[in-house]
């Protein structure tokens, strides 16, 4: 994949400013307690992708439960390593989505952003392993995490690899780049939702710069957060 500008010359990357963030909040003891953030992120991702996290008669969030399990798995596979693999894209899938096998789709997909071009069945595999691969590599790993997020979440919507829920599997892994990184979980928000898909279409077409910044904002949100935690508790 060509590298693409994505910063003007002379002008410090947001990434730099997120990291002195970030080193503040470690120094000071360690991020507080993620939870809340994880079900937010659990709530936002069910709220995209058009669900509710409606009360069962028992009470229960049991399509909320659903998406904390995956992050729970997100979360333990981040401290491991800090890259995905099929394994974990598969589990994250099934986790997610009741009835889901984890299984790569057998039919042909059809284009759900402008500038998409879903892969052929055959490919979805090779192309998928091809994007972890690129994200595994040294010049992957120096990116920043919003960088990383840009490419991961453009490209596998684009692949489409299971036949449904792609979007939600995609935003879920989204905090494993962040949690590699020493980063809490982040999520989009529903109210964002058409920028974001114009942004994505934009990022197929090369231009990653607005989807980068989306994921910046996201991870600034998220200190934010953690920020105001560790306030309180002081």
């Amino acid at each position: 994949m060509p590298e693409l500008p994505i910063y003007p010359q002379k002008r410090e990357a947001p990434g730099y400013a997120l990291e002195r963030r970030l080193n503040r909040l470690l120094e000071s003891g360690a991020l507080p307690s993620l939870d809340a953030l994880y079900r937010e992120t659990g709530i936002e991702t069910l709220r995209l992708t058009g669900a509710s996290p409606d009360r069962d008669a028992a009470g229960r969030h049991e399509l909320l439960d659903k998406q904390l399990e995956a992050l729970s798995a997100i979360e333990t596979a981040a401290s491991r390593r800090d890259t995905p693999d099929l394994d974990l894209v598969r589990d994250v899938h099934r986790q997610a989505n009741p009835g889901a096998e984890g299984t790569f789709r057998s039919g042909e997909a059809k284009p759900r952003f402008r500038n998409a071009r879903p892969s052929p069945p055959r490919f979805v595999q090779s192309k998928l392993e091809n994007l972890l691969d690129w994200l595994s590599a040294e010049s992957g790993r120096e990116m920043f995490p919003a960088e990383r997020m840009a490419l991961w979440f453009a490209r596998f919507v684009e692949i489409a690899p299971f036949e449904q829920r792609n979007f939600r599997t995609a935003h879920l892994l989204v905090s494993f780049f962040a949690r590699t990184a020493g980063y809490p979980p982040v999520s989009l928000r529903f109210e964002e939702a058409e920028s974001v898909r114009a942004e994505i279409e934009a990022a197929m077409a090369f231009d990653t710069a607005p989807l980068v910044t989306r994921f910046n904002d996201a991870l600034s949100r998220a200190l934010d957060a953690c920020e105001e935690d560790s306030r309180r508790g002081s």
